[in-house]
């Protein structure tokens, strides 16, 4: 079914529900910039790096099943809301220790596995929401919409955090991010609760959780599909971690090219996700995935291979668009796929990838310090090809999803 490439924004609720992405992927991506320019230029270590990343990804692992059980049987809104003053709270410690020159690599690793915990029930809570918020029908055009604001804060947000690093400092940069976060809990808050409890109150969290879990073990579907989503965060994705190792020592451009390489990644995937906002309820949903995938993997590679500036950027353009569109389509077969009453306890298990992002940094990140970040980087993108082509050949209803 054809609709129009903005329809999503029609409703009141989902666009505050868009807003509140802004400012959070604002944040996000800032602190990304920010964070990992403090992180190495403290500690001059890619794995530190990782270190610190790697913190965020633990809790989300031991809690992301839990907090899928909770988003199924609380009002998600609520949830959304009490999660995100906890991470908005730990931020603006985190700023008033860089503020006052007392901030320790330690407090960084802490506040990551401290907002990882939070995370683990916001992002299951989140997804589900917006389910309630658009239906079915509209799924992929919101899911695409969505990544668009999120695309929007790739391109703009790294470059003004590698500026604004020279204009204002560090601890400049985390109040923007701290007052983002903020924001986010003013959008939520303007968004009335949906009453959509599903699951009794006073029945066991621990029998919801594993409802959950038989629900996708006997439906080889979804498997596959949450492979397709475990394996790029696993192999392909920690080559974000190793952008200031690039930055920094492989082209030289300090972190203002940090700035410029992240935003790189974002111009191509706001184009890929503008894409897909356009296609509406697109019928080859499958094949696409496989293509985008495909191109993902071949320009990580041809971007760990480049050795200046300039080809870098262009390819990182195919990498953005690539990934983008390959786990946009992945995160809305997966929904598509899953009834209403499981869509938090499914959604935990894709959201477990967030967790796995952070601890395949500390591996990526220890590879780079022996083998050097182009090598790592290679390397990710070969096992993503590879891996594709083995599902290609093996799974080929993969490809005749709709």
């Amino acid at each position: 079914m054809r609709i129009g490439a903005f329809a999503s924004l029609k409703s009141r609720d989902f666009r505050w529900y868009w807003l509140g992405l802004i400012a959070s992927f604002n944040g996000m991506q800032m602190q990304m910039v920010a964070r990992g320019w403090l992180v190495y230029t403290m500690t001059d270590s890619p794995f530190a790096l990782g270190l610190v990343t790697a913190g965020f990804g633990i809790p989300m692992l031991l809690f992301s099943l839990w907090g899928g059980a909770l988003a199924d049987r609380v009002q998600k809104r609520n949830l959304l809301l009490v999660t995100r003053s906890g991470m908005g709270l730990i931020s603006l410690i985190i700023t008033i220790l860089i503020t006052m020159d007392r901030i320790a690599l330690w407090h960084l690793i802490a506040s990551s596995i401290l907002s990882g915990t939070f995370m683990s029930f916001y992002m299951p809570a989140r997804q589900a929401f917006l389910m309630d918020l658009v239906g079915k029908n509209a799924l992929l055009n919101a899911i695409a919409i969505s990544s668009m604001a999120m695309n929007i804060c790739r391109i703009a947000s790294p470059a003004l955090a590698g500026v604004l690093i020279k204009w204002i400092g560090i601890p400049g940069v985390y109040w923007i991010i701290t007052i983002s976060g903020a924001a986010v809990v003013f959008t939520l808050a303007m968004i009335p609760p949906k009453d959509t409890m599903r699951v009794k109150p006073n029945a066991p969290m621990m029998g919801d959780v594993l409802e959950g879990l038989r629900y996708v073990r006997h439906n080889g579907t979804l498997i596959v599909l949450l492979l397709i989503g475990f394996v790029p965060i696993l192999t392909a994705m920690p080559y974000q971690l190793l952008m200031p190792v690039f930055a920094k020592t492989v082209f030289g451009a300090g972190e203002t090219g940090l700035g410029m390489l992240m935003s790189a990644v974002g111009v191509g995937a706001l184009a890929g996700s503008t894409l897909l906002a356009s296609l509406g309820d697109f019928r080859h949903k499958g094949m696409l995935t496989i293509v985008a995938g495909m191109i993902f993997g071949i320009f990580l590679i041809l971007f760990s291979l480049s050795g200046s500036m300039l080809p870098a950027l262009f390819y990182l353009l195919f990498v953005g668009s690539g990934s983008s569109i390959y786990m946009t389509i992945n995160n809305t077969l997966i929904m598509s796929n899953t009834p209403d009453e499981l869509i938090g306890r499914v959604m935990s298990i894709y959201m477990m990838t967030f967790g796995l992002m952070p601890l395949a940094m500390l591996p990526a990140g220890a590879l780079a310090e022996v083998f050097g970040a182009p090598f790592t980087v290679a390397g990710g993108g070969i096992l993503l090809v590879l891996f594709l082509v083995t599902v290609t050949i093996f799974q080929p209803r993969i490809r005749h999803l709709r």
